[in-house]
């Protein structure tokens, strides 16, 4: 981009050409898709299948999905607590499935797992 200058300035207002300021939004829209590409890769890098290993585990061991991605992240439930702001005892009851965790804390919880909410339920 060229160097910008204004046409006329003011204490409040910088008057400026229209083909400037139409520089400065194309710059500003590739900035936003840049960072949309930025975060879309960041959680697409967290949300591959899962491995064999951890199906049968979902299935025949009837791990909920919330204890594989705890695993993943490295973290035991006291860390993944500390990391959400959800009780580690309400972690181990998800985890058990003897409660299905409420909207917020599952927000909570994939928020410091780095997940989506949807990854939570599977």
């Amino acid at each position: 981009m060229n160097h910008i200058a204004p046409i006329s300035e003011t204490p409040e207002t910088i008057t400026l050409n229209r083909s400037d300021w139409e520089a400065i939004l194309d710059r500003l829209e590739d900035r936003s898709d840049l960072d949309a590409i930025r975060r879309s890769e960041q959680t697409n890098a967290h949300a591959h299948a899962y491995t064999d290993a951890e199906t049968q585990r979902m299935v025949l061991e009837d791990v909920s999905a919330l204890t594989i991605w705890r695993e993943r992240a490295g973290l035991t439930q006291k860390a993944l607590a500390a990391a959400s702001g959800v009780s580690q005892s309400y972690v181990n009851e998800i985890e058990a499935g003897k409660k299905p965790g409420s909207t917020s804390a599952l927000a909570k919880i994939a928020k410091a797992l780095g997940v989506s909410i949807e990854r939570l339920l599977d």
